[in-house]
């Protein structure tokens, strides 16, 4: 384990040693881009640090309802509800389903949406099952549909089409925290890749700190009666709101988000194409993580001067997984030397 003394960026100080860094979530850079960071300090002469008022205070800041806005617009939703964190907007989604409701749990949810033991099955196996249990059976509630995105720790992204062919009104709570800010042609997430059906509704929950670099949570919901829901649940209106000077970084930051999504892209097409002949590393065209063979761990990598992530989840006890993380910040020399490690061996 490598204990750090400072946010690292495409490398980190390490014992008055600089390494390169192909770890963590910070996928678009964005603590290093200077007008990012002077957005913040801007917020923070506007609105201080935190704004200690329940949300359902008679006196509210105008930023949230500016950030749910673009929340909304950007996931092509009917309303988004900020919350504090990606977990508490998990949680609050899943308390908004009325008790006595069947749920259907993919391969890998995240606790924050879990209500149970996930599936077993390999995902497109359990979305047959799924659809032939859901059509096949009569329900007094809608069932609910619980899945996250994409699999960061497998480098998999999930294909929901499979919605299409559900006959019955559902609902779908997808945790979308790895995909917000990274997915599509906006950073619009996994919405854009959903099925539109009168009998699908959606509950997309997800975490902003990912790849906005924000620390929140939120929650964009395809039938506004939902969100008005959650707003009236505790978990809104008895937890602290999200920073509003991060926010308002947030808000005058989209094409700052753009222009790291252009770099992070262009890093994560120039990595494949290194790795492309590499049958051993596995990855995915839209994601920036590549994961390498279990022998290829951190002291190896730590011995070229590289840390990479390496850890098992979600069994503690289980076998590590070892991936390369990539991010805006990294040069092409960054990238060829992590190349160049995988290769020595």
């Amino acid at each position: 384990m490598f204990q750090l003394n400072a946010t690292p960026s495409r490398t980190s100080l390490i014992n008055n040693t600089e390494m390169l860094f192909f770890s963590g979530y910070a996928y678009l850079g964005m603590n290093h881009q200077p007008q990012f960071i002077t957005n913040v300090q801007k917020g923070i002469e506007l609105y201080g640090t935190v704004f200690p008022s329940s949300r359902i205070s008679n006196t509210q800041l105008k930023i949230y309802a500016e950030t749910e806005n673009i929340l909304t617009e950007l996931t092509q939703t009917a309303d988004t509800v900020l919350m504090q964190s990606g977990f508490t907007a998990g949680k609050a989604s899943v308390e908004s389903i009325a008790e006595g409701s069947c749920f259907f749990h993919a391969p890998f949810c995240h606790p924050a949406i879990r209500t149970n033991h996930n599936s077993v099955l390999q995902f497109t196996d359990w979305a047959n099952e799924t659809i032939d249990s859901i059509n096949n059976n009569h329900y007094n509630l809608p069932p609910i549909i619980l899945s996250d995105s994409l699999n960061q720790l497998t480098a998999e992204v999930y294909d929901f089409s499979f919605l299409n062919t559900i006959e019955k009104h559902v609902i779908c709570i997808i945790d979308d925290s790895h995909g917000m800010g990274l997915l599509g042609n906006n950073g619009e997430g996994i919405s854009s890749r959903l099925p539109r059906k009168e009998n699908i509704e959606y509950i997309i929950t997800y975490s902003l700190s990912k790849a906005m670099n924000i620390q929140a949570g939120a929650i964009s919901c395809s039938d506004k009666s939902r969100a008005d829901k959650i707003r009236s649940s505790t978990w809104y209106a008895a937890t602290t709101p999200p920073s509003p000077s991060m926010l308002y970084a947030f808000c005058q930051s989209q094409d700052i988000y753009r222009q790291q999504r252009i770099m992070l892209d262009r890093n994560k097409k120039l990595l494949q194409d290194l790795f492309a002949n590499r049958k051993d590393i596995h990855f995915h065209k839209e994601l920036p993580v590549f994961i390498f063979p279990e022998e290829n761990d951190e002291a190896f990598f730590a011995k070229q001067g590289i840390i990479i992530s390496s850890f098992a989840y979600p069994d503690p006890k289980g076998k590590k997984i070892n991936r390369a993380v990539i991010n805006a910040l990294h040069t092409d020399a960054d990238l060829q030397k992590l190349v160049d490690a995988m290769n020595a061996f």
